[in-house]
């Protein structure tokens, strides 16, 4: 083989049957890709390392990382002189039935191996993360998956390969050194991870090209490494961390104010409600049934009063129908998915629809301004994007469609990313903060909105799922995220229902949705100990709201992952490996729900030390068992730290004067964050960041690292766990 540096700073590796270029990014990260690598839809900006590089025989050699390669282009990667990652020869995977009838249902009618015309194996035998919210445990050691956006109605059971989000992005994990790899490819992907071969690691492509990324370091710095290529959640507005209701079948602006009244006479807070498809105009987007809802603007400024925000949803899918608007000017400017040069036409909501073609710049401009209209006419808060995968009533769409520029096949896995690049365009057109979330995604739609993990189901089972999901969809770079509190199809049992709501209160989205049909899951609707409960849970939520908002925009500038599973904070501890029953909120905060129908106690590994919320009562590192009936809000404190809270009965998102303090009474330290809590004004330095340090000698201080914006803090309250309580003015020290 034969490497050949070039003038921009990448090196040409010549082998015996293939060409591919190495780039390196930094000194722990490095991209290899073949010649002809399309435009990226994940990474719209990339640094190439122009000089320090050194070539010796068949090796590269950039400060830690060497690279060395055999005249095939198999290559091993050496960080600090030690072995960190071998590639091997492509071997795909028989398929199975399964794979075949998958591939089948969303228009891949070649299921044989066949179809995936290239890939890599990596050597390796170890726990094994990311690939968004795909099912099944957090690591996915013995698992295959497929990537192909998938709307499936069925209950989402271990055994799918494919669901709405096609991130391919994996951690290859040691706790001494993390390798992530990130594979741009949109086309269908498969992944097997040591299932074939307890050994390997196997990743094939069935069109493109290889474009592969490789980052080496801890797990933390990986990530952010990753996230820092690809892009991160921007700040949602405060008010979306409060509680959210919604359900298909909202009907009219009568049903909304119902569920406000409702919500204020169990005295739970209250700070979104969604409108499914039922408040559109024969299911036309960027309309309004003017026969349900009157005047939306007025009824979204009526409900900002109480400190309510609407959010609508908007489908990919446009009605065919003259006089309508968006077709109107859609087909004039030739802004639809085309086939064999004709607008392609399938069926989902309003009927006959066709589909905007995304992937063309000049449609996302298009869309960006009609949601930037919308929000100004209607004053509602943000835009849940559905049915974006896209999703087809009348079968999948054919591979060949044109989606402005690309084809199906390669457009599929990234049709509502750039759905949501629109729309997140939309609401800085609009001058607003944008609140965009998705159900479908690509890596680094991350960049334009947060997420939730689809259509779950009201089981037990999904129950347990959401702790997995959400752990890799966090660890593959999404912070705002969230499930379907209770479940979205099905009906829900009290019991489920309390437990779903304990398990989901550190989850940024916190959002209670559910289907047309099955039984309402306000939390009113249920007996009034589940309404006790409910109450007890948000209420503590609203109290955490300071430490929520901190970890997001701590990801935002750092990378640092907001829900985690516990082997991000604990690598060298084993039992945190496979954890699929405990989640942390940044560094401090553990939740252990009850995940069980008629559960009483259950046993949780705390790998330190740590004291519940509720009571302050120390539990030692190691095994222990604790309550964990209905009732039990299993939410833990890590010992040296300090949370930032807001007062005890806090009913609003709004900052509060009084700053609440709780600290472990030891050596500790965490960042705050004070902005406006609405708009784009953080984005030019309108904020305030504080260091808060304490140890046992001096006390607790508070240091501006940044200051923006005058405070809305007039006192500090801090509560330590040995009962003491020190009130004092809010000073900042210089």
């Amino acid at each position: 083989m034969r490497i050949a540096a070039l003038p921009n700073g990448e090196f040409q590796l010549e082998g015996r049957s293939l060409t591919r270029i190495l780039s390196f990014l930094s000194p722990v990260a490095f991209r290899l890709r073949d010649l002809d690598c399309p435009a990226s839809f994940a990474v719209p900006k990339l640094s190439v390392l122009s000089s320090g590089a050194k070539v010796n025989g068949n090796r590269i050699e950039y400060e830690s990382l060497r690279v060395e390669f055999d005249d095939e282009l198999n290559f091993q990667v050496y960080v600090n002189g030690v072995k960190a990652l071998a590639s091997r020869p492509y071997k795909p995977a028989e398929l199975t039935h399964d794979d075949v009838d998958i591939a089948k249902k969303e228009g891949h009618e070649n299921g044989s191996a066949d179809s995936s015309i290239g890939g890599l194996s990596f050597e390796f035998n170890g726990p094994v993360y990311g690939l968004g919210d795909k099912t099944g445990p957090l690591n996915k050691q013995g698992y295959a998956y497929i990537n192909w956006n998938t709307d499936d109605p069925h209950p989402h059971v271990e055994t799918f390969k494919s669901l709405y989000k096609s991130i391919p992005f994996l951690l290859l994990f040691k706790p001494e050194l993390t390798v992530g790899l990130f594979f741009d490819n949109t086309s269908l992907c498969r992944f097997d991870i040591e299932k074939e071969d307890p050994d390997l690691v196997t990743y094939g492509y069935s069109d493109g090209s290889l474009d592969l990324y490789c980052f080496f370091g801890a797990m933390p710095d990986v990530v952010s490494d990753y996230t820092s290529l690809v892009g991160r959640n921007p700040l949602p507005p405060r008010w979306a961390l409060g509680a959210q209701q919604s359900r298909w079948g909202y009907l009219n602006e009568r049903d909304v104010l119902e569920v406000v009244e409702g919500y204020r006479k169990a005295d739970i807070p209250l700070s979104v409600i969604y409108l499914d498809i039922d408040y559109m105009d024969r299911y036309m987007d960027f309309t309004v049934d003017k026969s349900r809802f009157p005047d939306m603007a007025a009824l979204t400024g009526k409900l900002a009063k109480e400190g309510v925000h609407l959010i609508p949803l908007i489908d990919a899918g446009v009605k065919v129908l003259d006089g309508y608007k968006i077709y109107d000017e859609g087909m004039e400017n030739g802004y639809f998915s085309t086939l064999d040069g004709e607008v392609y036409h399938n069926e989902v909501w309003p009927g006959d629809a066709v589909f905007p073609a995304f992937i063309n710049p000049k449609v996302q401009a298009w869309w960006s301004d009609k949601v930037a209209d919308f929000l100004k006419e209607t004053g509602i808060g943000g835009i849940e994007n559905d049915m974006n995968e896209p999703a087809s009533f009348k079968g999948p769409l054919p591979l060949e469609v044109e989606m402005g520029g690309l084809p199906h096949k390669l457009a599929h896995n990234v049709y509502g990313h750039c759905m949501d690049k629109a729309t997140y365009e939309g609401f800085v057109k609009a001058g607003k903060r944008p609140y965009v979330i998705t159900r479908a995604a690509y890596a680094g739609t991350s960049r334009y909105a947060g997420a939730w993990t689809g259509d779950n189901n009201s089981i037990y089972d999904h129950l347990r799922l959401s702790i997995p999901q959400l752990a890799n969809l966090s660890l593959s770079g999404f912070a705002n995220i969230g499930v379907d509190v209770g479940g979205f199809g099905g009906d829900c049992p009290d019991h489920l229902m309390q437990r779903f709501i304990n398990a989901s209160i550190l989850s940024p989205v916190l959002r209670n949705h559910s289907s047309i049909g099955t039984r309402h899951q306000e939390p009113y609707a249920f007996d009034e100990k589940t309404a006790e409960i409910y109450r007890k849970a948000i209420m503590t939520r609203y109290e955490l709201i300071p430490t929520i908002y901190d970890n997001l925009f701590l990801s935002l500038s750092s990378g640092l992952v907001v829900l985690r599973p516990l082997v991000y904070n604990f690598p060298e501890a084993k039992e945190t490996y496979n954890d699929n029953s405990a989640i942390m909120l940044g560094e401090s905060l553990l939740l252990a729900p009850s995940l069980m129908a008629g559960e009483i106690k259950r046993a949780v590994y705390f790998p330190d030390d740590f004291y519940s919320y509720a009571d302050h009562v120390l539990y030692k590192k190691g095994w222990n068992l604790i309550e964990a009936d209905e009732r039990s809000l299993n939410l833990f404190v890590r010992d040296h730290s300090i949370l930032t809270l807001n007062p005890v009965g806090t009913k609003t998102t709004d900052f509060q004067s009084v700053l609440r303090l709780l600290w472990t009474g030891n050596e500790a330290a965490c960042y705050h964050y004070e902005d406006a809590g609405d708009g784009l004004g953080y984005t030019k330095g309108e904020y305030n960041l504080y260091l808060i340090q304490a140890d046992e000698e001096h006390g607790l201080s508070i240091v501006p690292v940044h200051l923006g914006m005058p405070s809305h803090y007039k006192e500090v309250l801090i509560e330590t766990f040995d009962g003491r309580t020190i009130r004092r003015d809010f000073v900042l020290k210089d």
